[in-house]
């Protein structure tokens, strides 16, 4: 998934968490941010792993471990709240992984 298709559904799930976080439309979207963050998890979890040790990939660890706690969808919640973690995590680790992707590229 490009970074731009998950930036897309980023900005809408952000947008509908303000003015309708739930229905049909907001459900799609979950589905797909959890899609991104299924399919960007396990290189984004790489990526986090090979900063230096300190805070950031600390930060970077926990990013990840946190995003894949949103998976299994979530009732009983605030939606708008859902919406806008979900939104976060696959940004997050949509970056991440695009960065370990840069990293391993060989050098030109």
């Amino acid at each position: 998934m490009s970074r731009t298709t998950v930036a897309a559904d980023v900005a809408t799930a952000l947008r509908l968490s303000t003015a309708a976080p739930t229905g049909a439309v907001a459900e799609a979207v979950r589905g797909r941010l959890r899609e991104h963050i299924k399919a960007h998890a396990d290189q984004a979890d790489r990526y986090a792993h090979s900063l230096p040790e300190g805070r950031a990939r600390d930060v970077a660890i926990d990013t990840v471990r946190h995003a894949r706690t949103l998976l299994p969808a979530q009732s009983g919640k605030d939606p708008a709240a859902g919406l806008r973690l979900l939104a976060k995590g696959a940004d997050y680790l949509s970056r991440y992984a695009s960065a370990q992707e840069t990293a391993s590229r060989p050098a030109a």
